[in-house]
């Protein structure tokens, strides 16, 4: 049976990266596919549309000297086991993930020396080492990794470390920008740098946008949410809900793509804030506290991480455990997974076939293709006339396969 063209391109960009990634080895046709930036786009596109819902492919957990993990956040057996990803570079080195964005992670590493920062996509198991800004401290850095829209362009944020100020004799505080595109780095003026530092475990947050960070305020102790725009390379601070200004803020991440917030925790119960233009907060679920399966569990603070497929909010508890809870039925179950007793930071990200190579010109040629625009991102593949000959050598690749079955 033979699928027209449109209805093909809609099945392959329905995959999961994964399955995607081993179509490559169909043909060259399908490879040239499969890597073109406007295909890339496209299954993106799809991908965020479940991210809008607060839903998640996988959740990375980083263990600091030992292998990167994953778990799907959807599998309802418990307990289930975290998968070890390939990885090359680790476990030989000490890392922090510093941020994420469409499935790209940017991972700073300490090999002893000066270290090195990447961009890797455990789906598509690539990685690239990054040029190093000046006064390169590996793991002590703070990084933000984003996507600026205005330019179709993934950009790294440099910003100013906290443990930098308080151990690096005459540390001088800037902010320097990556761009893929132009593979280089600059510093932005010094009358733009606010005057704050972040502490170097802190994971940037890309949300509506910008990238967020906990920024201490002073000497009080207290933080203050920290946004960077991406188009306009300007920072701001974000007001916190209205009702929260007299308390501490624990906790920021992401939830259906929007900035969400925790103030320090209640005894009762737990608020959780999210915001689509930094102005406006809405409480989207309260969740009860729950007795864990230990009392430093019961003590610890909830990080919302996803909402499942059945609408429910998993949730790392402390870095000791996961539960999830049911907001319909206002229940807890704990979910175990094995081999992630010992994990230090979770990661959630969607699945996507962009590329650390983003933007990189001299790639090779098959990783180009008919549907890339001027742009690389704009373009869409099923309104592009070459897709005749594209969906031909799909077709003639499947042909070719079933004629293989036949034979034996």
């Amino acid at each position: 049976m033979l699928f027209s063209e449109d209805i093909l391109v809609e099945i392959l960009k329905r995959l999961p990266a994964k399955c995607l990634v081993r179509f490559r080895c169909v043909s060259k046709a399908w490879r040239s596919l499969l890597t073109s930036r406007g295909f890339v786009r496209a299954h993106l596109r799809r991908i965020r549309s479940e991210s809008h819902l607060g839903m998640a492919s996988s959740i990375i957990l980083a263990r600091y000297g030992d292998s990167l993990l994953s778990m799907d956040p959807h599998k309802e057996d418990s307990p289930q086991q975290a998968a070890e990803l390939d990885f090359p570079m680790l476990p030989y080195f000490p890392y922090y993930v510093k941020g994420h964005c469409d499935g790209l992670l940017c991972v700073v590493m300490n090999d002893g020396a000066q270290g090195f920062l990447l961009l890797y996509n455990p789906s598509i198991n690539e990685y690239r080492k990054m040029p190093l800004p000046p006064n390169f401290r590996s793991t002590r850095e703070v990084f933000g990794l984003g996507f600026d829209s205005s330019t179709q362009d993934y950009k790294i944020v440099r910003f100013p470390s906290m443990y930098c100020r308080m151990k690096v004799p005459n540390f001088v505080p800037k902010i320097e920008v990556f761009s893929l595109k132009t593979n280089c780095w600059r510093k932005l003026p010094d009358e733009d740098r606010p005057p704050y530092f972040v502490e170097h475990v802190f994971q940037a947050t890309h949300a509506n946008g910008g990238l967020y960070w906990l920024a201490e305020e002073g000497d009080s102790l207290r933080c203050v949410i920290l946004r960077f725009d991406l188009a306009s390379e300007k920072f701001s601070i974000v007001p916190p809900p209205p009702d929260e200004n007299n308390r501490n803020i624990s906790w920021i991440g992401s939830l259906k793509d929007q900035l969400c917030m925790l103030h320090s925790q209640r005894l009762s119960v737990v608020d959780v804030w999210v915001t689509s233009d930094d102005k406006k907060w809405t409480k989207l679920i309260s969740i009860p506290r729950s007795q864990g399966p230990s009392q430093s569990v019961y003590s610890s603070r909830y990080t919302p991480l996803c909402f499942t497929k059945k609408g429910e909010l998993l949730m790392s508890v402390g870095g000791e455990g996961f539960l999830v809870y049911d907001p319909m039925e206002k229940t807890f179950k704990n979910l175990e997974v094995r081999g992630a007793e010992h994990h230090l930071q979770e990661t959630v990200i969607c699945e996507s076939l962009v590329s650390p190579y983003f933007g990189v010109r001299n790639r090779s040629r098959s990783y180009q293709s008919a549907f890339d625009d001027e742009e690389g991102w704009l373009a869409d593949p099923t309104s592009n006339s070459s897709i005749r000959q594209l969906i031909m050598g799909l077709r003639r690749g499947l042909a070719f396969k079933s004629s293989r079955s036949k034979q034996r």
